[in-house]
């Protein structure tokens, strides 16, 4: 399961501090994106979690004071696997 929050920049460390220390999050995987990055106008960071519901419910607590929930997540997760597709093309060309 995956899902994405939004968290202001000036909180962005301590987000992480919370994710990464948490012994049930930290067991997840957990990306950091800038939303510029990714081709998207927003301020601020995505957290990216694919992890259990458990663990995503967790994050969530976690976050609840400092970020959300992000409510197009489904458009961050596809700029994301396109741009790790793109960059597994190129690795290819490459090796080829």
């Amino acid at each position: 399961m995956q899902e994405v929050f939004i968290v202001d920049s000036e909180n962005k460390s301590k987000a992480e501090e919370l994710l990464k220390n948490d012994d049930l999050v930290s067991r997840g995987s957990i990306a950091i994106k800038s939303p510029a990055s990714i081709d998207i106008k927003e301020g601020g960071y995505f957290f990216v979690l694919d992890a259990s519901e458990e663990t995503i419910k967790r994050a969530e607590d976690l976050l609840k004071d400092i970020g959300k929930k992000y409510k197009e997540k489904e458009k961050v997760i596809n700029k994301i696997k396109e741009q790790e597709d793109k960059a597994a093309e190129g690795f290819g060309n490459i090796l080829g």
